[in-house]
């Protein structure tokens, strides 16, 4: 039982290995070559970018917009205050 589903686990590798190479080919100089790894590209948070600057990470900056967005629906002062102690 085991060997019939190595060899249906095999079978199923093979298969997946000439779709993918099928629909992917390689350009001729890359095919002699070892795959180099694309350098990585900066993909920044734009959150960071802006806050970057201030030294403020994107947690605190969502406390603070919590922080707004409720002291202009006039929430509790409990709470402001509660959230205000955790931008700490």
């Amino acid at each position: 039982m085991q060997e019939e589903a190595l060899a249906r686990l095999r079978e199923m590798q093979k298969r997946s290995r000439t779709a993918v190479n099928k629909s992917e080919p390689a350009p001729q100089h890359q095919q002699n070559e070892k795959h180099q790894p694309e350098p990585r590209r900066n993909n920044t948070d734009p959150l960071k970018s802006l806050l970057g600057d201030f030294k403020i990470d994107s947690e605190k900056a969502l406390i603070l917009l919590m922080l707004f967005v409720l002291y202009k629906n006039k929430a509790d002062i409990k709470l402001l205050l509660a959230l205000g102690y955790l931008l700490i």
